[in-house]
């Protein structure tokens, strides 16, 4: 089934079925692992789905820090390599878009970048990747025995109401906040629960299409926004922390970065003021609208 609700009745063994699927979905590129990078992509990205949908049920779910742990455990597991590679590329991506500015300080962007390759490359060779991706096996077969268990406590409709209120609720506080402290991470916080609110979204996504799918996509664009602009704040971090004394280029590209958070933050708050407009209980009884339509 897809990353969706399908229907009405039946949402714990909907739940259940959901949570089996991105697990084998895990398992199924580990097994096959054609490319390190891509199995790690979609690995992380099944345990995103599975803490989202997790929290989705978290007011009725006596499991749910446990489950949780489990899966940002495997995620986390990847993540330090993963952050490098990503830094590569914000970094390339910062000296193409940016040449101009930069040839002004000679070569030190270059030299840069070329210590973040080494870098990357140096925590690849440290990570023993056949050992991480065995963890990740027996963790994702260990989750699978659990979740035919998973019980909650509530039936229908009700498994579901409680936390989606709850997360639109987060959504609209973090926001509010990054809007007032529009700093790293603050505004990475919000990012969070956007991108939960996103796979909310996604969940719902059949009981209303003509209305859901548009609402995804541009909740999608959102998270894109705000995960570039988390992208330059670890980059940031990473140049403010290893500059030499007087290094102009590293001068140069925190102003760049600056700038370009300046304009992603402006883009993602316009988006997210319209997502946050309705109050929880009017956005809730929306959603229950929504629902009753899956039949």
């Amino acid at each position: 089934m897809a990353y969706a609700f399908k229907q009405s009745s039946g949402v714990a063994g909907q739940v259940r079925d959901i949570a089996l699927e991105q697990i084998d979905k895990a398992l199924e590129a580990i097994a096959a692992n054609q490319n390190f990078d891509e199995t790690v992509h979609t690995l992380r990205k099944s345990c995103k789905k599975l803490r989202a949908l997790l929290k989705l049920v978290r007011p009725v779910f006596a499991d749910y820090a446990a489950e949780n742990d489990a899966f940002r455990t495997i995620a986390d597991r990847f993540s330090v390599a993963r952050d490098a590679a990503v830094m590569v590329q914000t970094m390339s991506g910062l000296v193409d878009n940016s040449g101009a500015r930069l040839s002004v300080d000679g070569v030190g962007s270059v030299t840069l970048l070329d210590r973040l390759r080494e870098r990357a490359r140096h925590l690849r060779q440290q990570m023993g990747e056949d050992e991480l991706l065995a963890l990740a096996t027996a963790d994702f077969e260990h989750a699978r025995e659990r979740v035919p268990s998973w019980q909650f406590d509530a039936s229908g409709i009700e498994i579901v109401r409680p936390g989606l209120r709850a997360d639109y609720s987060r959504f609209r506080k973090r926001l509010a906040k990054a809007r007032k402290t529009p700093e790293g991470e603050v505004v990475h916080d919000w990012r969070k629960a956007a991108k939960v609110w996103w796979y909310h979204m996604r969940l719902y996504e059949r009981t209303a299409p003509a209305i859901m799918e548009n609402l995804c996509t541009r909740l999608d664009e959102l998270g894109e926004i705000l995960g570039d602009h988390h992208n330059l704040m670890v980059l940031a971090d990473w140049i403010a922390s290893t500059r030499a004394p007087g290094d102009s280029s590293a001068d140069t590209l925190l102003a760049i970065i600056a700038e370009k958070q300046a304009a992603l933050s402006e883009k993602a708050f316009d988006l997210g003021r319209q997502f946050a407009a309705e109050p929880p209980r009017v956005a809730s009884a929306r959603f229950d609208t929504y629902w009753q339509l899956l039949g």
